[in-house]
């Protein structure tokens, strides 16, 4: 009986990881996953809007993310129309604007996730955070400011978040690569 009783303890506490793990990257609560349609009619109901012209493979949206004005762009793969990645664009006059909120950011993610960080270019405040699930690698956010001092003839300065689901993403590029 204790035996019967153990077994089933320590069955049911290694399944429990399993049961709560992250399969795919979440952006603002919603999986990274499904169709392309369904992800956008989620963020309709956070109170995104489609003011903008959809861009071939993407939908555009406005909305408030992190407290800020932005264009949210969702990117699909063109044969299956399911969601690979969303890419989050804030626009202010300045860079210095901008740092406050990607600094601010980007603490949030390292405290809600597991993560390895990779600068890839300081002068460019861009950085790569791989977002994992255990062991597993899940997705990739990443994040960078473009203003007057990176490209000379920018009239005002962009912070760039990208929230990329890794497994539909590999997916997408193994279907390109054999469309060639």
């Amino acid at each position: 009986m204790i035996r019967r009783f153990l077994a089933t303890f320590l069955v049911t506490i290694l399944m429990c990881p399993c049961t709560y793990s992250q399969k795919h990257m979440v952006f603002m609560g919603i999986p990274i996953d499904g169709n392309a349609n369904s992800f956008v009619n989620k963020l309709r109901e956070k109170g995104f809007s489609k003011d903008i012209e959809d861009i071939p493979n993407a939908y555009c949206l406005t909305g408030k993310f992190y407290g800020e004005d932005a264009n949210i762009q969702v990117d699909y793969a063109y044969d299956t129309h399911t969601v690979y990645s969303v890419t989050v664009y804030i626009v202010k006059r300045t860079g210095l604007a901008l740092y406050s909120i990607q600094r601010d950011f980007l603490k949030a993610v390292e405290e809600k996730y597991k993560f390895k960080k990779e600068t890839i270019n300081s002068q460019l405040y861009q950085y790569d955070y791989y977002i994992y699930d255990g062991f597993d690698p899940v997705g990739l956010i990443q994040t960078f400011i473009v203003d007057s001092k990176t490209i000379q003839t920018a009239k005002e300065a962009m912070l760039s978040i990208t929230y990329l689901d890794i497994e539909n993403y590999m997916n997408y590029e193994n279907r390109k690569r054999n469309d060639i």
